[in-house]
């Protein structure tokens, strides 16, 4: 573990949260020395001892180290589960920074496998909802041109949606890792672009989403985590909805496509899920702010996650899981500076080490948060 990992203050705690669905979050900082396999085997074991059995995970850390291949080889097992080992592309070696799985009730759910019989989410249905969640997929020539390796991707995510019973319009949150994002993010939106059109995503809910430059340890351009919800016609059905952030412009406005914000609420559950997009210092015209700055960008993006929390009825204390994203190991400690500057209680967060997607922004958050009071 690097020196500036050391730095960071650390906790044994797993904070578990609820995600919607019957889904739970299991969320965890690495321990000092802690290798990648026993951050997940920690993790994988609190879910197991409560009755659930995890079916995605994301970790960061060395993903060229021999640990994060041998993680990501083991999804063809019977019970093993997709994970995406990340990490910027000169990501120290050894470096393990936190992990997140999400979990089902044991037996509740179907195990999904890809063309190669490797593990690649789970779909289950409750009396609201039928859910499919995709983790780790990659494209499937992973040699090819990295514009056509994320068209293929994409081709892919509707293959699998369709295979579950749900179709593009049920897509509600994405995950996208890009292997050198500054080098070929326009791309990656012309193709985003040109499948959200040809598959109408414009005229229907546009999912919300993060966009990140992190390498991943099957050496694809790209690597992919998807959520789907497809709403029952039921006496109480679950809504679904973008939210827009009170403090920026919507992200087509810059030619990105992706909602600020998505809401789910279940109404047999009593609950109200809110997932927010990857969020950075970026003024309501779409220009980056504070250039050069981190302590200012971080503080503008705290202000902006909180007003979009703010106008659904949410504070900071019902995160229910974030990760901060950091393309430079030493920035991290200033999270705990600003957050403690800005009096914001502490949030069950995890660190990445990551480029964002333009080169003068310098911290990114994603947050997902839950209450049960109305909105």
């Amino acid at each position: 573990m690097s020196s500036s990992t050391q730095q960071l203050p650390f906790s044994v705690e797993i904070h578990v949260a609820p995600l919607g669905g019957g889904l739970r979050s299991y969320n965890a900082t690495a321990l000092p020395g802690e290798t990648a396999p026993a951050l997940l085997a920690r993790l994988a074991g609190a879910a197991r001892a409560r009755g659930e059995q995890p079916v995605q995970g994301t970790i960061f850390c060395d993903p060229t180290s021999d640990d994060a291949k041998k993680i990501s080889a083991a999804s063809a097992s019977a019970s093993a589960f997709p994970v995406a080992c990340l990490g910027r592309h000169d990501t120290p070696r050894g470096n393990v920074l936190g992990a997140r799985l999400a979990a089902l009730p044991d037996g509740k759910f179907e195990r999904l496998k890809n063309e190669h019989g490797a593990h690649c989410g789970a779909c289950w249905e409750t009396a609201s909802a039928r859910y499919l969640l995709l983790g780790a997929l990659v494209p499937p020539d992973t040699h090819a041109p990295r514009d056509a390796q994320a068209a293929a991707l994409w081709r892919a995510l509707k293959t699998h949606l369709v295979n579950a019973g749900l179709d593009t319009s049920h897509l509600m949150r994405t995950w996208f890792y890009n292997d050198r994002i500054l080098d070929w993010y326009a791309g990656f939106n012309r193709v985003r672009n040109a499948f959200f059109t040809g598959n109408n995503i414009f005229g229907a809910l546009v999912p919300a989403s993060t966009g990140i430059g992190a390498s991943n340890a099957a050496g694809a351009a790209l690597t992919m985590d998807a959520l789907a919800i497809a709403p029952k016609n039921s006496a109480a059905p679950l809504r679904v909805a973008a939210v827009p952030s009170p403090l920026q412009c919507p992200a087509y406005d810059y030619k990105s496509a992706f909602s600020r914000a998505v809401e789910y609420t279940d109404p047999a559950a009593a609950r109200r899920h809110l997932t927010i997009s990857g969020t950075a210092s970026i003024e309501p015209g779409g220009h980056t702010a504070h250039i050069g700055d981190v302590d200012a960008q971080i503080d503008l993006t705290l202000r902006v996650v909180a007003a979009i929390l703010e106008s659904r009825n949410m504070t900071w204390a019902d995160t229910a899981r974030a990760i901060l994203y950091f393309p430079k190991l030493e920035w991290m400690p200033r999270w705990h500076a600003r957050r403690a500057a800005l009096g914001l209680p502490n949030i069950p967060a995890i660190f990445a080490h990551t480029d964002i997607c333009r080169d003068d922004l310098l911290f990114e958050i994603e947050l997902d948060a839950t209450t049960t009071r109305a909105a």
